[in-house]
Parts: C-alpha cells; structure tokens; sequence
C-alpha cells in the first residue's frame, strides 16, 4: 500500500474508534468527539501540505541537529498557526476556544520562541500549556509521517532510555503486544506516536525497578487500560493491553479512559507527559 494510502487508514482508524467509542463512554464522548474532529484536522494537513512541512536536506554534514531538526520546516509550521486557531475557536470545547482568543493575538516572534523551546526539549515543564498544545497538534501529523518513513525499529538515530529514538521526545503511553508465552512492552512517543521497546518492570520516568515500588492499576470498565505507577518518583504511564483488546487505538482508548488519570490523580502521581489534549 502506498504510504500516503496508509496515513490516510491510520488517520481513518483514529477518528473510527473514536467516533465508536464516544457511543460506548458517555462520560467522555465530548473529549472523543473533539478528538475526531481533531484528528481529521490534522489529516488535513498532511493532505495540504504533501510534504513540503518536511525541509530539504542540508547540502553539507556539518549540522549537528537531530535528524527530525534538520528535516521539520519551522517556517511552515508557523504559517499554519493562524489557521489552527481559527478552527479552534469555532471547533474546541467553550473552555478551550475562549482561551484561543487569547492565544490569537500572540505576535509572530512570540510563536517562533514557544516553537524553539518545543523542539529544543525545554518545554517538558509547560508541557500542559495551552500554546504548547497548538504547535504540537501542527507539528504531529508531521512528525509522525517523517519517523514512520526515516525511523526502522533497533536505529539508534537520537536519544536513549525512555525518550523516543527519533524525536527525543517524551512517552505518553505504554503498549503491549503478544510476543512468545508472554507480552512485549513498547513506549508511544507524545510527539511522533513513534513506538520503541522498552523493558517491563522498569519506570520510564526514574528507572525504579523493585517489584513492590511499580504498583499496577486497573478497572473493569476498561479491562485493557492499566496504571503504572511508581511509587518512588510518584509518576504514572497508562499501558494500552493490544492482548486483551486486539480492536484498541492507544492514542484513542487512552483518552476514552479518562476517568484512570483522575483516579491517579486523586492518589498523587502526576502523569509522566500528557496526551494531545492535555490530560495529565
């Protein structure tokens, strides 16, 4: 299949499950409805920009810059904020859209510093920031699309540990997959949805490995959703079990398990990165 046929059935698949899953979790068919609609916005920008958000390659090898740098057209990416915010105001939940307003009168240098600490990492702190989230919905799409064509599985092309290979960026879920008698782990990239192996029975955030400091957390209304804690740096990551439902999106089925970052929240972890919509 093509690859611009494949994007289009992720993004398809994205806004399905959500669209189905808003009927099954009233209580949060809002946030899954959004996401839909959200998701499609993003497709859209594949779809116009065909690629030209993706810089040429430098002619000479001396930038030292991570591959994704050196291949994300910043200047598109500013040009396509006024539009983003437009669509939020008419589109985004009323304690959303009211804030855009805000955010509509920001000048362009203003823009062009909030996007320089996002690809410059330092923006892990004010990760939940309402600025952060309208350059990471542009940026994503993106994203995504060069790690999927650039990035192959065991290429060590960036950072180590629990940040993703391709982008540095933080993990945002956990998954894990049918492997031999048992199940394989990977970490979802906030950023690029990059997945990358990372071992059981470790935390992301702090490297915890004893048994009794890694609490696990479940639900029966979602059997296939968990909470791994940590006990030790107090942090969570919710792991999407593709095991127990095979049908799961991760990105999807973490937002309609809202209710488990409550929950978490109400005991004192702190989600390790949020979500595209900023859940924490």
């Amino acid at each position: 299949m093509p690859s611009g046929a494949s994007e289009r059935v992720l993004w398809d698949d994205r806004i399905a499950r959500a669209q189905r899953l808003a009927l099954e979790h009233p209580e949060a068919a809002a946030l899954l409805r959004f996401y839909a609609s959200l998701a499609a916005y993003q497709a859209s920008l594949l779809k116009k920009g065909s690629g030209v958000f993706v810089a040429r390659a430098s002619s000479g090898n001396k930038d030292s810059r991570p591959l994704f740098r050196q291949r994300l057209d910043t200047t598109l990416v500013l040009a396509a904020i006024p539009d983003l915010l437009s669509w939020l105001q008419q589109n985004a939940p009323p304690a959303i859209s009211h804030e855009i307003e805000q955010l509509a009168v920001m000048d362009g240098s203003r823009w062009e510093e909030t996007l320089d600490e996002y690809l410059e990492g330092t923006q892990d702190d004010r990760e939940g920031s309402l600025d952060t989230f309208v350059i990471e919905v542009v940026i994503q799409p993106f994203a995504e699309q060069l790690a999927r064509s650039e990035w192959q599985p065991g290429s060590r092309l960036g950072s180590s540990g629990s940040r993703c290979p391709y982008c540095g960026g933080r993990p945002v879920l956990g998954v894990l997959r049918e492997e031999g008698h048992g199940a394989k782990r990977t970490l979802v990239c906030g950023l690029c949805l990059t997945e990358h192996d990372y071992l059981r029975g470790l935390c992301p955030a702090c490297d915890e490995q004893r048994f009794d400091a890694l609490p696990i957390y479940t639900a029966d209304k979602f059997g296939h959703v968990r909470v791994d804690a940590c006990d030790t740096c107090h942090t969570y990551l919710k792991t999407i079990d593709l095991t127990k439902d095979g049908t799961a999106v991760p990105v999807v089925d973490d937002l309609a398990s809202v209710s488990l970052d409550l929950w978490a929240r109400d005991r004192g972890y702190r989600r390790l990165r949020p979500n595209l919509l900023r859940l924490s």
